[in-house]
């Protein structure tokens, strides 16, 4: 609305301005005039410029004109010249020594000549026969037992000697004083032992290898008479020795073994 109204009162101002224009070039002659009638003559005579208009308003904008056609290819330049090599530098100092990597497995060489063939040797004459083992050093074996009414002891150390051997086969080595067996042939024992506890005292009696305890066995009751008992199984080498040691009373008689030890090899090495 604000443009119309704008368009329709420049307009209205044009055409008043152009009806003033026209009424002062037909105005009438002064009477004064020779010619009867006559009017200006709009050719001869010009009146004064009239007001300028109001500027149109802008127009809407053009359509864009058509692409223009496509130029033509340029020329490639040719490629030039390769410079001239430079000089060459002076060599620089030399470097530390590096860790370097291993180098490649050089190739194979060829095979070595086979050599020439000895004399054959002068064949040695047969040998004597071997002794046959003697098969009794692996038959170890012992049961000894005790002839004495008591022992007492009052120490765990006290070693348990014994005074009668029953089985002691050929080869095995044991000492009856310190009640001690010696392993003279290395492999795997069992042991056994059983020892009768006097009256109402207490016994404890361990089976030792060298110094170390292995199993051991006690009667603390009040009843008397008791046996206390115990076994092994060992693997010894050789010079290992194999003991008992007590503390309480042991009691035994001359024709009944109630106290006894005995041990046997059943692998050797």
């Amino acid at each position: 609305m604000p443009h119309c109204f704008a368009i329709g009162f420049s307009i209205a101002v044009i055409l008043g301005n152009s009806i003033k224009l026209r009424a002062a070039i037909t105005e009438p002659a002064p009477a004064d005039s020779d010619s009867h009638g006559s009017q200006v003559c709009p050719m001869c005579c010009q009146g004064p410029a009239g007001t300028p208009g109001i500027p149109g308003l802008p127009g809407n904008q053009g359509q864009y004109g058509l692409a223009g056609a496509k130029g033509d290819v340029g020329v490639k330049g040719e490629k030039g010249e390769i410079g001239a090599i430079g000089a060459v530098g002076n060599p620089g100092p030399k470097g530390d020594d590096g860790m370097g990597l291993p180098g490649k497995v050089g190739p194979r060489g060829p095979p070595g000549l086979v050599g020439a063939i000895g004399e054959a040797g002068v064949k040695g004459s047969k040998g004597e026969p071997g002794e046959t083992p003697d098969d009794s050093s692996h038959r170890v074996a012992f049961t000894v037992t005790r002839r004495s009414l008591s022992d007492t002891s009052t120490s765990h150390d006290t070693r348990f000697p014994f005074e009668q051997a029953e089985t002691l086969l050929p080869g095995t080595s044991f000492d009856l004083e310190t009640g001690t067996f010696s392993c003279n042939v290395p492999g795997t024992y069992v042991f056994m032992f059983s020892v009768c506890k006097y009256a109402s005292s207490s016994l404890y009696v361990h089976l030792m290898k060298n110094d170390d305890p292995v199993v051991s066995g006690r009667s603390t009751d009040s009843i008397s008479y008791e046996q206390v008992s115990g076994s092994a199984v060992l693997v010894l080498q050789r010079g290992d020795s194999v003991y008992l040691t007590m503390r309480g009373e042991a009691l035994s008689y001359s024709s009944h073994h109630y106290t006894s030890f005995s041990g046997f090899l059943i692998y050797a090495q």
